[in-house]
This record gives C-alpha cells, structure tokens and sequence, in this order.
C-alpha cells in the first residue's frame, strides 16, 4: 500500500560541480542549502546580506550591490544601542553607525563581483508579506523590533512578485548573460501571518515563479516546498516549533537536489567529502594507537588528491590533522 504521494522532477541539463561559482540568496532555507554548499565544499557565498524572504528585498540587495550602490548615513538607523539598516538582517547590527556601514559596503562589494562572475544564483522565497514603512513607503527585509505602528502590512500580489523579480532577471543578463538561476519557495511555513494568510501568501510566490520560468530562458525553479508539503507531509518531518523542516527533512530535499543538478562525477566527489569529513568528527579512545595515526594519515592523503584533482581545498583541515600526527 502507499502511505505517502511522490513525484518526479526533471533533471536539469544544467549542471554544477566544484568549480561552479554558487551565490544564495533568500530565506532561511537558503542558508540550510547553502550550508549543504559549504560543507561540500563548493564555491559558494551564502546570503550574504542575511536571511532575506521578500523579492522585493532580494531584488533590491541584488540590484544595489549590481550597481555598488554604497550605504551612506541616511540609510542608518538606532534603536537602543543598536544601530542597524533596514535592508538587511539584525546579524549585520552594530555598536557604532561606522562599523555598520563599513560592514555594509563590504559585503556590497563582494557581492558585486560575485554577480559579474557567477555561474548560478540561487534564489529562496519565503513571504509576499511586506512591511512599509509609513514615514516614506519603504519596504523593508526586517523590521529590527521597531514598533509595529511604524508600519503597513501588506501583501505582494503575484505580478508584484513577477514585476520584481522579471527586473532584476533582465538586469543581472546584462552583465552576466549566462547566469543561471534556480528558484524555489521556501518549505518554512509563516504562521504568524495566520494559516490561511500563508497558504495565500506561498501561492502567489508560487505564481509569479512558475510564469518567471515559463518566461525566461535561464531560469528553473526547484520543488523544495512541494516536496515538504506533498511529498513528506507529516509532522515527523518538521522540527518541535512544527514549522521548520527537520534536519531529515532538508537532507531530504537536498538529496533530490543533488540528483537533479550534479553528474554522476559530482556525487562521487560529494560521497568522498563526506567520508572525509566523517573521519575528520572521528574521536578515538586513544590518538597514539598505531592504528589511528594510520588512519590520520589514509584521511590526509585522501584530502591531497582530491585538492590535486578538483581544486578543492583542504588546507585548514589537513593543518589540523597533522597536528595530531605523531613524529616518528
């Protein structure tokens, strides 16, 4: 008997390895994968600008950092001793309006040179939900605990979403024409917005990304919430707030994005990472034992051919190793 519905997605023609230049960008979702990316060790930058889960707001990062769109003053604001920016995630708050700014325009100019330079743009969408500000109309990527009277809640429509996103696309093809982006919707269910307010909300991001793709020739979109709510659709999946995916969950998911984008030489590199790293979290009873210094060694060399063969680098954890190697 079948106790749950599955579904096959395509493999993309597109493929990524080691050497493909990966940079993230969206909700917290884009940080599980991006993880995944890191730990693999891809060649990735993570959301750089923090968990971000509007198209308003990711186009408007992107599009700034596109342009070095520096952060002046006027873009600072204080809430106690904090100083933070509207347009980015309180883990870029600072002691000082200079350390924020200074913090700011780094990362804009490291995501700038990313973008001329990126094979693959991940995008994860999470909210149509918005908040404007009612002094100017601004909308924000985080309202950084400011009262909620200072603000409208609002709710993108789908061409809001597909106005939003369809600029920024035809934007980043002008200086980067063979970009590659993948989008998907975020599986982290908003129910603070209410339960039918985030069902509303997912299904317009859904919408706009599903014509986004039919409309543009370098975009795909990956079933990462359709997997979550179609596929495993049980609480057992979720974490204990029953909102986020469980661990198994993303591994999941993940799994199914490794089969649809990277080569069967891809895995193999990804499945010898992952021994890699096994042996790395490895804690024996006793290090002097002849046996384990072996094992050191095997897991060094291991390390060496694959920077030699793929240019992936394991200077920092082969450092430490042989930290722990024994002379003779």
């Amino acid at each position: 008997m079948q106790f749950r519905t599955t579904f096959q997605i395509p493999k993309s023609n597109y493929k990524i390895s080691h050497q493909t230049k990966i940079l993230t960008i969206g909700s917290c979702f884009s940080d599980e994968i991006g993880e995944k990316f890191y730990n693999l060790k891809y060649n990735s930058l993570i959301n750089p600008f923090g968990v971000v889960f509007n198209s308003y707001s990711i186009a408007n990062i992107i599009s700034r950092s596109l342009q070095k769109k520096y952060y002046t003053e006027t873009d600072v604001h204080q809430n106690g001793e904090q100083f933070f920016c509207f347009d980015v995630h309180s883990s870029f708050n600072r002691n000082s309006a200079l350390e924020l700014l200074t913090h700011l325009n780094q990362k804009i100019d490291e995501v700038h040179e990313r973008l001329f330079t990126c094979d693959v743009l991940i995008i994860t969408l999470g909210t149509s939900w918005v908040y404007k500000r009612k002094e100017n109309g601004e909308i924000v990527s985080n309202c950084h605990k400011i009262p909620s009277k200072q603000f409208d809640k609002i709710l993108l429509s789908t061409e809001d979403n597909l106005t939003y996103l369809t600029t920024l696309i035809n934007e980043l093809k002008k200086v980067n024409p063979n970009l590659q982006v993948i989008t998907t919707v975020s599986p982290v269910r908003h129910t603070k917005d209410g339960f039918r307010e985030n069902n509303v909300s997912k299904s317009r991001l859904i919408d706009a990304l599903y014509q986004l793709e039919n409309n543009q020739d370098n975009v795909t979109y990956f079933p990462s919430y359709e997997l979550m709510i179609d596929d495993l659709r049980d609480y057992r999946f979720y974490k204990n707030d029953m909102i986020h995916p469980s661990q198994q969950a993303v591994d999941y998911i993940w799994n199914h994005f490794s089969d649809i984008y990277f080569d069967e030489v891809t895995l193999s590199i990804n499945n010898k990472i992952y021994k890699i790293q096994s042996a790395i979290h490895h804690r024996p009873f006793n290090e002097d034992t002849d046996s384990y210094q072996s094992f050191l060694r095997k897991t060094i060399d291991m390390m060496e051919e694959l920077q030699i063969k793929n240019n992936i680098s394991f200077q920092e954890e082969i450092y430490n190793l042989r930290l722990k190697i024994k002379p003779c």
